[in-house]
């Protein structure tokens, strides 16, 4: 009798190890980063900066036929925080929007937060700006073909839906730079700047 209970111990405490990993996720999964939009670096939020592609542009869209009358660069930076994952679908809030452009010699700040969904195949970013002091107003992107680099953003957000005279963000993201430092014990360790 003693002999069995020898192998049940050890069996017992493989099983429950066992049962205690397949609950932990991952940690992307954990806090809903979708694993095929980056990596399973994210830890919460992360910083976001735009690049020099990203732009304000103001002026006529299809199927009015007008000059662009605009075309800026924009620079700044936001804060992305995965909210929710189900299946295909991952929502992130955005917030902490630190935008700018120069329109001749003035600079126009650019503040606001949103939402960004990744819907399988497609993307869709909603901001809240308020742009140069003005009331705040809604920038929508629509639900369009993700493109581009799979840690980083590529969208544009319209005033008025990209239809005549409207006001548009071009939203070229990617994550904000890893400064990497020595810990005390020699090993790497990142900080978010």
């Amino acid at each position: 009798m003693n002999r069995h209970w020898r192998f049940l111990v050890p069996i017992g405490v493989l099983l429950a190890l066992a049962l205690c990993l397949a609950l932990v996720p991952s940690p992307a999964w954990a806090l809903g980063f979708p694993q095929y939009h980056g990596s399973s670096q994210y830890l919460g939020s992360s910083q976001y900066q735009l690049t020099d592609e990203s732009g304000y542009i103001e002026g006529c869209f299809d199927p009015c036929m007008c000059p662009v009358f605009m075309n800026l660069t924009l620079q700044g930076s936001f804060q992305l925080t995965a909210v929710s994952q189900d299946g295909e679908v991952a929502l992130f809030e955005v917030a902490a929007i630190d935008w700018q452009y120069i329109r001749g010699e003035e600079t126009i700040p650019v503040i606001g937060s949103g939402q960004y969904t990744i819907d399988g195949d497609q993307h869709q970013l909603i901001l809240e700006l308020q742009v140069g002091g003005e009331p705040a107003q809604q920038f929508d992107s629509g639900l369009v073909p993700l493109e581009g680099d799979v840690e980083g953003i590529s969208i544009a957000v319209a005033l008025n839906g990209f239809y005549c005279y409207d006001y548009v963000f071009v939203v070229e993201a990617v994550p904000a730079p890893v400064e990497e430092t020595m810990s005390s014990w020699g090993s790497l360790k990142s900080i978010y700047r």
